[in-house]
């Protein structure tokens, strides 16, 4: 079974952001975060899960009010995202891992 024990939140502009690595890795004894959940607040950003650099016009589209799943350690790692339009966008990140 999986336990929320970190989130998050970012702000999302027109620079590249990932997830802190201090947030989600391994600490007190237990494993790194295996799974994320990332809700979008407030505006439309883009994503790419493989640590490719997104641009305003390219990488997966999600808009405010949408959340997905990164699936295991390797899309938490790889996640990179930028606000799509004029407007920064906000997400609120919770790690799950086996406690």
């Amino acid at each position: 079974m999986l336990r929320e024990f970190a989130q998050e939140e970012i702000t999302v502009s027109n620079a590249v952001k990932s997830l802190t690595a201090a947030t989600y890795a391994a600490s007190g004894g237990w494993g790194s975060a295996q799974k994320a959940v990332v809700q979008v607040l407030n505006a439309t950003i883009r994503f790419y899960l493989n640590g490719t650099t997104p641009t305003t016009a390219t990488g997966f589209s999600e808009s405010a009010g949408s959340s997905f799943t990164l699936e295991n350690e390797a899309e938490i790692i790889g996640f990179r995202a930028i606000r799509q339009t004029s407007s920064d966008a906000k997400i609120t990140v919770s790690y799950l891992r086996k406690m």
